[in-house]
């Protein structure tokens, strides 16, 4: 019992490694997928550079697709700045690793 009460606590001292996220793994965005503005406004996806690229005939989503896209339903009032109306800014974190049609996609799993 004092054994494991002991590894116990070693365990909670000692610092998490924070370790990279694997790329291998992510998804990419799609047309027929939501994401939303801080407030919850929608964004509108639509592809246009992705429409070649497909994954079970849905296109993907790259970043001159997403940037400037329209964003509707935002309640944040004008007090605060007003609605969020498109998307102003991609993190570069957020873009895949590999090109395609001259663009990055963009991934599900790095959107904030």
């Amino acid at each position: 019992m004092t054994g494991e009460l002991l590894a116990k606590t070693k365990q909670q001292t000692q610092p998490e490694q924070l370790k990279p996220l694997s790329t291998a793994m992510l998804h990419p965005l799609l047309e027929d997928n939501e994401i939303k503005c801080p407030h919850n406004g929608v964004v509108q996806l639509q592809s246009n550079k992705g429409k070649s690229i497909t994954d079970k005939n849905i296109p993907f989503i790259l970043e001159t697709d997403l940037l400037y896209s329209s964003i509707v339903g935002c309640p944040n009032p004008h007090i605060s700045g007003g609605p969020c109306t498109q998307v102003a800014f991609i993190l570069p974190s957020a873009r895949g690793l590999k090109k395609h049609n001259d663009d990055y996609p963009i991934m599900q799993d790095l959107i904030i």
